[in-house]
C-alpha cells in the first residue's frame, strides 16, 4: 500500500506545478492551516507554499486568518471563491430560464418553511419550537444555501448576457 501511495504522490508531483498543488490543497481547506501544514500536503517547501499562498490571497482565492491558540498565520479558502465556483458550476449546467425557475421554486420552499414554523430562518425556528426534526432543519438550511448559489448564478448569467450584448 505504501508503494501505491508513494507512486501516486510522485505522479502528482510530476504532473502538477507547486502552485497547482498548493491551490489544490487550499481548495478543500475551510479551517485555517499554516503554511507548513499546507506545504506538507502539497509536497512543497514551506517558503514555496507561503509564496503561493500569498498569491492566492492577493487573487481572492484564499484568505489569511488566525487562531488565538496558534502563533502562525493561517490560510483557508475564501468564501467568495467557493461561492463563485459553485455558481459557475450551476451556470454551466443550467440555462438562464432553468435558473430563474429554480430560484422561484426555492423561494417558495423557503416561504413554506417560514409559514409552517412562523420563523424567518432555521435558528429562529429552533428558538421558537421545542421539537423540530433535524432533517427539516438540514433541508431548510440546504435550501437557503442553494438559493444563494442559484441567485449568484442567475446574476452571473444576466451579467454575461449584458456584456455580450454590448460587445455585439
Amino acid at each position: 500500500m505504501d508503494d501505491v501511495n508513494e507512486s501516486v504522490k510522485e505522479e502528482w508531483k510530476e504532473e502538477t506545478s507547486p502552485f497547482e498543488r498548493v491551490k489544490t490543497v487550499v481548495t478543500t481547506t475551510y479551517e485555517g492551516e499554516s503554511a507548513a501544514e499546507i506545504a506538507a500536503d502539497a509536497f512543497v517547501s514551506e517558503n514555496t507554499a507561503r509564496k503561493h499562498l500569498e498569491d492566492l490571497v492577493e487573487n481572492g482565492f484564499a484568505v489569511k486568518t488566525s487562531d488565538p491558540d496558534r502563533t502562525a498565520t493561517l490560510y483557508r479558502r475564501s468564501e467568495q471563491s467557493l461561492i463563485l465556483e459553485e455558481a459557475t458550476d450551476m451556470l454551466n449546467r443550467c440555462e438562464q430560464s432553468e435558473l430563474t425557475a429554480s430560484v422561484n421554486r426555492l423561494e417558495r420552499t423557503l416561504q413554506s418553511y417560514r409559514e409552517e414554523y412562523e420563523a424567518e430562518n432555521p435558528d429562529e425556528a429552533v428558538f421558537k419550537h421545542d421539537h423540530i426534526d433535524d432533517e427539516v432543519l438540514i433541508e431548510w438550511r440546504t435550501t437557503r444555501r442553494n438559493l444563494s448559489f442559484a441567485r449568484v448564478a442567475l446574476a452571473l448569467s444576466m451579467a454575461e448576457n449584458e456584456v455580450m450584448s454590448n460587445v455585439a
